[in-house]
Parts: structure tokens; C-alpha cells; sequence
């Protein structure tokens, strides 16, 4: 395959993504490009020769690829209409469609590069001084400078996927960075036992010893082995323990309290709770200063390597290495080997201090090494074509400075550990003279470190760093000492590599001083921002000369990147501007999250997440049907319901009523609460006994009904319908709120789980288990005890929702499995059957009682919704009472009633009631009785229809239907059976 830069493929590389057997096509700013499967869409468009991915912030700049990790905003293109997308991490799929931002009309040719001329016009924080007179000024600027600068666009009228899942994961250790650290500490911790998630935003694990071709000896099992061997052996151990899951390509977004972690994995955000955590982030290369440093063709020596390792390709056709490590060094080699020309090494540092044999084999191979040098500007326009070096000692004058042709520049300025989850955690950092670094100081409780995020670069000291960590880790969760010779025997082999090395130490990694000369030139510190070092001298001499404010002035560090490309040259640059340290200068705050996230992420699923009662495997032993239910997932049946219908009014039946919503409303003045938004009197109940109350909305519409119970003086116990005890809490709280009395209201739906047992036989299957007296003397209808059921304490209701003896049974909600199980066993002998809510809702329907939001509306009152009963006028002022006395003085146009069909047929919920081909009326609920053995239901009809037997049609199947209408229960009229 040709090597020119047009055509870049190489030979196949050991750590290749793509699969070369697979081809695809995609579309950039329309044109098809063709990819590799595994390609990014930064390294497909390097692949088609396309050099500029986007054009700046603010002076519409041309910007190539730079870290190809993620980290930087060069590479922020639209992709299916989703903006702000990382090509360089971006895989390519099948047709899509990849656009450019911040450019027009083309990338190429972009009109408002004028801007890039126009640097007097906007000097740093330009913003704050300009364009506020006359004051109508600002408002048309600013949307100006919105429209012109920035980054992508949403379209708002595109709906883009936003079908993301939460999941809920425990784990005793979160690793989080697959490197050698990384590694190293999830296979020591998995070995003692520990159960470890390791997570990793590559796709592949390793780290930057994907890209380590030298060998690395100190490590047992490892030793004289290449970085990339050493990759693999780590990661298939990895892969193949049993006690390690694996969240490849999965970001840490942020640290909480109590090492709680949040993770984006695909489609999914894991919110993980871990008892340690080891933090091997690593760091990240960072750029080097001199004027025209963002030209497309200019790029992290880290970014060359990965589109070498991984994508196969030549990063250019010539190249200029700068470094203040040697790390350029490694990348040089690389260079080579991958068919790049070298023309120069320029190293920063004045001096070699030890010899390396990577500068050996670069002079062998004819690459010029330029020691003791720096780049002062490059050249081109669309890209790179040419550098100018100076020696680092001397002031830059461009007529001495030596020209370098290449299109092709790899920049190994240092490194910034990636510490912003250990600040998170609550961490704190020292910056270290020696490695040019902030490192870590302090470490919170249950949080370990290892890797380049504690300052180190070479691999044998990584990797017994992170086995540390996770020894260290799983020994804090045995409450420490158990592990302690194997830890001692690892810090002990650790002193010895680095004692060797600092026998030679390699030089500080420091990025290069840009020099005075370079104020009036465009020497980029942030590139999100297109901030420059003149930008920063100049606000630091307008006195904002704190790197907090002086952040928020020159906005640098504020872009996508966060601070990761350009945090550290922005506090050298402020230590250097005023004459202070580093260490004195400070950091920034690293708030999350880490990396950009999508809102949709973050909302997680557009469902309400599901509760089950405590019985909820019982129901699906038992082969019920599951249905939602609001929130919560309830048994729908467990075979026929007309059977269980039958089963509870012949024998006895069981059902689970825990998702009922449950309210505790305590203190002196509890009932006059209740009373207040109770169309019912409360305050007046005596102690043991229940009663029914509806609430009402302001005009008098139904909100909710419901028991109450008084369990003493002073509490009292309230349930409320499935799906509205978080808006009747908040509804009791409000008309509490300033009213000077004492009220309590706290939710208890949590706390119990209930069950009501129902039927002929159920006062001989609850006496079995209880030591409360059942008898209908002792235990009258619509009265409450406490006591133990099955030696569990309870709190026990006689109502009647079904319409037969029963009673509603509230244990802990520990215990409802158990209490579950237990009555299943008791009733026995009298034929119990579990019942769901279709069995449920037809026994209801027999007594006609109400189901608010079913058989009623926003528009419902208790006095058309035949429920005149439970409203008193005779009490004082009450929640609704306005509306319910207009609407009783005007009287009520329609009204709730029952109905029995004529034939044989069963109406549908919802379907209407006609004269003529006139709807007038509209049925709520409608079912087949097994008692009665015809169709029924509850339906509105006008005021005049309104009688015991009058006639009405109901349409079904687009046929009118005769019915009879009721005002009586269908079933128990006089309600007998509830009072046996």
C-alpha cells in the first residue's frame, strides 16, 4: 500500500481496532468516505486525506486532530444530527451522516476566518469591557457573538434517542483506568477473593502500554517482556477471573461521597457503590506553547501513536518531534517505524542527565536530535508546512531561527495527571517540582492510588503501585493487617525500581516557556477557547492574578477539554506572571462530571422504576400475570377471575394491598388537619374506629379517597389509592404549612406491607394466627385493633372493599412474605385462593364502590359521583367546601350510577351511552358478574336518567345496547355479609 499521506495505510499492527476484512461508508459534510470497521471517524477522514476536522471558537482557526482520546475539542463534528461528538472516539457505523461545526461555508473555506485578523478587536474578556452603550448595544452583540462563536448547534425539532437505562451496582473494589495500574490492582484484589469492577474508557484494555514497544524488566511473570505483551497477559488474565467484571469503553464520570461512582456504559449509567476504590486514571500529554501551535498537522505525540497502534496509519509524511521528556523519544521510534520521515528531535532540556539507547538508535537512524532547543512558531495554512527551532537559551529573533520542513508535528510537552475524580473524592494534590506535576497529598477513606496519577511514567513502578493499591484495598475490607507481609514485600520490590531510577533520573517534564517575544503572536494555551498567552499576560496585568479568577476572566479552562489540555500551562503561565510558585498559585475546582455527558443520560429511562411488594415472587410462583400499576408491578390474576370472585364470596381470598398508600398523621392537633382537607369529620373519631373520607381539590373536585383510622388520640392511620400518596403527602404538608398547630404527616407505604383477607371463611383463617378477638361483638365493621398476626405485630382493619367479611392486615414489610405464606397455609382447609386485581375490581363493582381516576374525573365531585354522604356542611371551613356548596345549589347535570345489561353482552370501559345516535353518557367500569352471571358496571347519565330502573343504551361493537339502570349495591345491598 502506498505510504504517501493521502493513502496512509500501513502494515497491520498487533493492537489494530479496525478489521480490515470489513468495509463500510459514511458520510462527511456529504461526501462518502470509505472506513475500516473499528475506525473512528477521525481516523477515516486521516485515512481520506482530511486534515481540518473543525475550525475554532473564536477566531475560526482550522484545527486538526490533537489527543485522539477524547479530550480536546479539535475533533467536535455533528453526527446524525447529535452535536458536540468526538470523532476521534466516534466509531464509524453504516451511513452515517458526520457534519462540520463552526464553519461556513465549508471547512476549507470558512468567511468568518476574518475574525482571526481581527485580535485587537477582542482582546481578553473583551465581553466585559465593550458594546454596553448605549445599552441596546449588548443585546444585539450578544447575539452576534452567540451566533458566530461556539460550538454545535441543537436542532430542536430533531428528536434524537434518549433511551437511556439506570442500573444499581454494589461491588467491594471499583477500579477505575484499565492500564498497567489498573490492571495490576483488579488482578490483586480479584485473587484474595474481592469481588472487582474495573472500569475502562477504551475499548481495549491497556492503557499506553498499547503503544510501550520497549521492554520492562522488575515485574515477576513480566519481565524483558514488551509493553504490548505485557497488555495482553494483563488483560487476559483480567478477562478470564471469575471475580472481575469488566466495563470496557466506559467512562468514570464522577467521585461521590461515600465512593458512590457514576458510569457511563453505552447506553447505560451505573451508579456504583464501592467499599475501595483504587483510582489508576493515568495522565494525559499535554501541548507545547509557540506560536501557530493549533495548526491542523500539529498533535500529542500519544495522538500519533494511537492512530499508528491502533488505526494503522501514518500520522504524516514528515515529522518534527518536540519534547521536554522521553517520552519523544519512544514516539520518534514509532515514527520510524510506521515509514514516517524524522527531520529533527527538538528537546527542550538543556541536557541529557542519563543515557538512552532510544537516543542512540534515533541518531543511527539519521534523525537529527536538536538538545537543548525549542520550536518558536510553525507555518502553513490549512496545515502545517514548515517549524522554526531556537535555541532554549536564547531570545527569539525569526531571522536567526532555523526551518524545519514537515507537515507533520508530534508534541511530547508533559504530562497532567488525570486527578479529577481524587479531587471528587475529596482529595487533595501537591504540586511536585521534580515531575512538574500536582500529585496526590492526601487520600480520603476507602480510596487508594496508583499509576502515572501519582506521578510516575515507568511501567514496572505502575504495575507494583496498583498490585499495592489492591492488596491495600482488599486488607481495609478484612479491617487491615491480613495482607500485610504480601504488601510489605511489594513496597519493598517497588523502593528498589525506584531507587534505580532516581540513581537516574530522567529530567523534569516540563512544557516549553513561550517566551516574552510570543505575547504578540497566536501561542494558544486553551484551545477551546482560542485563549493565548498574550490573553493571559494581559489579565494577569489588569489584576486578575488569582488562578480562580483569572479562569473565569480568560475563561480558560472553562471549554469541552475541561482544563485537561490546558490546565497546566495556565498555572505555569501564572506563576510565571507573578512572580509566584506553582505550588503557591494553586488549582482549579474539578467538578463533575469528568467527561461530557448527555442530559438523556442523566434522566435515565422515561418509565417510573418499578416497585414490587415484599410477596411479589409468591405472585409469580403462584403463575400470576403481572401488570403495572402506577409504579408498582401487582398481580392482574392467577388463572380465571371469575373463579377467584367465587372463591372469596363462597370460601375466603387472599390479595396483596401493599402498594395502598399509607400515611401516618400524628399530634395534638392531627385531626384538626384532617378535618380540614377531609370533606368528613376526623377530629371526632373515636379511638379503634375507621372511616371513609374523599378529599377535594380547591373547587371541589375529587382527589382522592380513602381510610382513615384512629389509632390513638393523637395518630392517626390513613391510606390513600395506589398512585397518589406522594401528592396527598405533599397535600397534607401544604395546608399544614403556617397553619400554627402541631401535625406530623410522615409516609409509611415503605414501612408496611398489607394483604386483605376476605370471604365467608376468614374469620376462622385469621383466628388460627391472631391473639385479637374476632368476633363480630368485639370486632365490629369498620373498626381497627392492634395485635400480633402469626406473632407479628399488626395493625388489622375490619373493612369491606370486596364486600365480604374481611379484614386488611398491615405487618413490617419485612415480614409480608412470611405473613404471605403463612395465611396461605392457615386457609388451607377452608380453600383459600389468592385473588389479583381483576377479581378485585369486579367484587368492588358488585358493592359499586368507586375507583377515583377510573369512574371519576378532573371535573367529578362527591355529590354527582353518588358520594353525597361523606360531605358535611354542618363542620366548619374545609378544603373544597366552596365548590361543593355552589355546585350543590345549582345541582348536578349528570350522575354516577349503576347498570345492568339487558343481554348478554359486556360493555367496554369508556364506551358511550346514547339516545339516538347522541352520546349523553359514558360507562367507567363494566364487567361480568360470576354472582349475578350478566354484564354490569358504572356509568355518568344525565340528572333525569338518573332513576332506579330507568332505561338506557350503551353502544357495543357500534350497536346500541338496552340497560337497566341501579342506585342500589348489586351485590349485599343492605350490606349484611360485611357486618357477620
Amino acid at each position: 500500500m502506498a505510504n504517501d499521506r493521502h493513502n496512509p495505510r500501513i502494515k497491520p499492527q498487533p493492537a489494530e481496532l479496525i478489521d480490515r476484512n470489513e468495509t463500510l461508508e459514511f458520510q462527511f459534510d456529504g461526501k462518502r468516505i470509505n472506513a475500516f470497521i473499528g475506525d473512528t471517524v477521525a481516523s477515516a477522514l486521516h485515512a481520506a486525506g482530511v486534515s481540518i476536522l473543525s475550525r475554532s471558537f473564536k477566531y475560526h482557526r482550522p484545527r486538526g486532530l490533537l489527543c485522539g482520546a477524547g479530550r480536546c475539542p479539535n475533533c467536535l463534528v455533528n453526527v446524525d444530527g447529535v452535536p458536540n461528538v468526538r470523532a476521534c472516539t466516534q466509531q464509524v457505523r453504516p451511513d452515517m451522516k458526520v457534519q462540520h461545526q463552526n464553519a461556513w461555508p465549508s471547512l476549507n473555506l470558512d468567511f468568518l476566518s476574518i475574525l482571526d485578523r481581527m485580535q485587537w478587536a477582542m482582546p481578553v474578556g473583551f465581553y466585559y469591557k465593550a458594546l454596553h452603550r448605549p445599552k441596546f448595544l449588548w443585546g444585539l452583540a450578544q447575539r452576534v457573538i452567540r451566533r458566530i462563536g461556539g460550538l454545535g448547534k441543537i436542532n430542536i425539532n430533531q428528536v434524537t434517542d434518549i433511551d437511556y437505562n439506570h442500573r444499581y451496582h454494589h461491588t467491594d473494589v471499583a477500579v477505575v483506568g484499565g492500564g498497567p495500574a489498573g490492571l495490576a490492582a483488579a488482578l490483586a484484589a480479584a485473587e484474595q477473593g474481592a469481588s472487582v469492577t474495573l472500569v475502562d474508557d477504551q475499548p481495549t484494555l491497556g492503557g499506553s502500554l498499547l503503544f510501550n514497544l520497549q521492554n520492562h524488566s522488575g515485574f515477576p511473570d513480566l519481565a524483558n517482556r514488551s509493553g504490548l505483551d505485557i497488555a495482553i497477559w494483563l488483560a487476559g488474565e483480567v478477562n478470564e477471573s471469575s471475580n472481575i467484571e469488566v466495563l470496557s469503553g466506559a467512562t468514570a464520570l464522577a467521585h461521590y461521597q461515600d465512593n458512590l461512582l457514576a458510569i457511563l456504559n453505552g447506553r447505560e449509567l451505573v451508579k456504583l457503590r464501592a467499599k475501595q476504590v483504587v483510582l489508576a486514571t493515568g495522565s494525559y500529554e499535554v501541548p507545547i506553547q509557540f506560536e501557530n501551535n493549533d495548526l491542523p498537522g500539529i498533535m500529542l505525540s500519544t495522538a500519533a501513536q494511537r492512530l499508528i497502534h491502533q488505526y494503522g496509519l501514518k500520522p504524516g509524511s514528515t515529522a518534527v518531534v518536540a519534547t521536554a521528556n522521553d517520552q519523544g523519544y519512544q514516539a520518534a521510534l514509532q515514527l520510524l517505524g510506521a515509514g514516517v520521515q524524522v527531520a529533527a528531535l527538538v528537546d527542550s532540556r538543556p541536557s541529557f542527565t542519563h543515557g538512552l539507547e532510544a537516543a542512540e538508535s534515533l541518531t543511527y537512524q539519521g534523525v537529527e536530535l536538536l538538545v537543548g532547543h525549542k520550536i518558536t512558531r510553525a507555518t502553513g495554512k490549512n496545515r502545517v508546512k514548515a517549524v522554526f527551532v531556537s535555541r532554549q537559551d536564547t531570545e527569539s529573533t525569526h531571522s536567526a531561527d532555523r526551518r524545519l520542513a514537515c507537515d507533520l508535528v508530534c508534541m511530547a510537552g508533559g504530562f497532567q495527571p488525570a486527578n479529577a475524580l481524587l479531587q471528587q473524592s475529596g482529595g487533595s494534590l501537591e504540586y511536585d517540582m521534580n515531575s512538574g506535576e500536582g500529585l496526590p497529598k492526601i487520600l480520603p477513606n476507602g480510596v487508594q492510588v496508583a499509576g502515572e496519577v501519582t506521578g510516575v511514567h515507568d511501567v514496572p513502578s505502575s504495575l507494583f503501585q496498583g498490585k499495592i493499591a489492591g492488596l491495600e484495598a482488599v486488607s481495609l475490607l478484612a479491617g487491615g493487617g491480613s495482607l500485610q507481609s504480601l504488601i510489605d514485600q511489594a513496597k519493598g520490590q517497588l523502593a528498589t525500581i525506584r531507587g534505580e531510577l532516581e540513581t537516574n533520573p530522567e529530567s523534569p517534564v516540563l512544557a516549553n516557556d513561550p517566551g516574552i517575544g510570543n505575547r504578540g503572536k497566536k501561542t494558544f494555551v486553551c484551545f477551546c477557547e482560542d485563549v493565548t498567552v498574550k490573553d493571559i499576560s494581559q489579565a494577569v496585568e489588569e489584576g486578575f492574578d488569582d488562578i480562580q479568577i483569572l479562569k473565569r476572566y480568560s475563561t480558560a479552562t472553562m471549554g469541552p477539554c475541561q482544563g485537561k489540555m490546558c490546565l497546566k500551562s495556565l498555572t505555569g503561565l501564572c506563576a510565571r506572571y507573578t512572580g509566584r510558585t506553582i505550588s503557591d498559585i494553586g488549582g482549579t475546582t474539578a467538578r463533575p462530571p469528568v467527561q461530557p455527558v448527555p442530559l438523556a443520560a442523566l434522566a435515565g429511562p422515561s418509565h417510573m422504576p418499578a416497585k414490587r411488594t415484599p410477596m411479589d415472587q409468591n405472585h409469580r410462583d403462584l403463575g400470576s400475570l403481572i401488570v403495572d400499576l402506577g409504579p408498582w408491578q401487582r398481580a392482574h390474576s392467577y388463572g380465571s377471575p371469575q373463579e377467584e370472585c367465587l372463591a372469596v364470596r363462597q370460601r375466603v381470598g387472599i390479595i396483596d394491598v401493599t402498594s395502598l398508600g399509607k400515611l401516618e398523621v400524628t399530634g395534638r392537633d392531627a385531626g384538626a388537619l384532617l378535618d380540614r382537607v377531609y370533606t368528613h369529620n376526623f377530629s371526632n373519631l373515636p379511638v379503634g374506629r375507621i372511616r371513609y373520607g374523599v378529599l377535594c381539590t380547591d373547587n371541589g373536585t375529587i382527589m382522592d379517597d380513602g381510610t382513615v383510622t384512629r389509632l390513638s388520640e393523637e395518630r392517626f392511620f390513613v391510606t390513600t389509592t395506589t398512585g397518589n400518596v406522594d401528592v396527598i403527602e405533599e397535600w397534607f404538608k401544604w395546608w399544614s404549612a403556617g397553619s400554627g398547630g402541631c401535625a406530623h404527616v410522615t409516609n409509611v407505604t415503605s414501612a408496611y406491607a398489607a394483604v386483605n383477607l376476605a370471604g365467608p371463611r376468614a374469620r376462622e383463617t385469621l383466628s388460627k394466627l391472631t391473639d385479637v378477638d374476632l368476633s363480630t361483638q368485639s370486632f365490629r365493621y369498620m373498626s381497627s385493633a392492634q395485635g400480633t398476626v402469626a406473632a407479628v405485630p399488626a395493625i388489622l382493619l375490619r373493612i369491606g372493599f370486596v364486600g365480604e367479611t374481611g379484614w386488611e392486615i398491615h405487618v413490617p414489610a419485612e415480614y409480608g412474605q412470611y405473613l404471605w405464606e403463612t395465611i396461605m397455609e392457615a386457609g388451607k382447609e377452608f380453600g383459600i385462593s389468592p385473588f389479583g386485581l381483576e377479581a378485585q375490581r369486579i367484587l368492588r363493582l358488585e358493592k359499586k364502590h368507586v375507583i377515583v381516576g377510573q369512574d371519576t374525573d378532573a371535573v367529578s365531585n362527591p355529590l354527582d359521583s353518588d358520594m353525597n354522604w361523606v360531605v358535611r356542611f354542618d363542620k366548619e371551613d374545609f378544603i373544597g367546601r366552596g365548590g361543593l356548596k355552589l355546585a350543590s345549589e345549582r345541582g348536578q347535570p349528570d350522575k354516577l350510577v349503576g347498570f345492568v345489561m339487558s343481554v348478554g353482552q359486556v360493555p367496554e370501559d369508556g364506551v358511550p351511552i346514547v339516545s339516538g345516535n347522541k352520546p349523553i353518557g359514558k360507562v367507567t367500569s363494566a364487567r361480568f358478574s360470576p354472582t349475578m352471571n350478566k354484564g354490569f358496571g358504572l356509568a355518568w347519565v344525565p340528572a333525569e336518567l338518573a332513576q332506579e330502573g330507568a332505561r338506557i343504551n350503551i353502544l357495543i361493537k357500534g350497536k346500541p345496547q338496552p340497560a337497566q339502570v341501579t342506585l342500589e349495591p348489586f351485590y349485599d345491598p343492605d350490606g349484611m355479609r360485611l357486618r357477620q
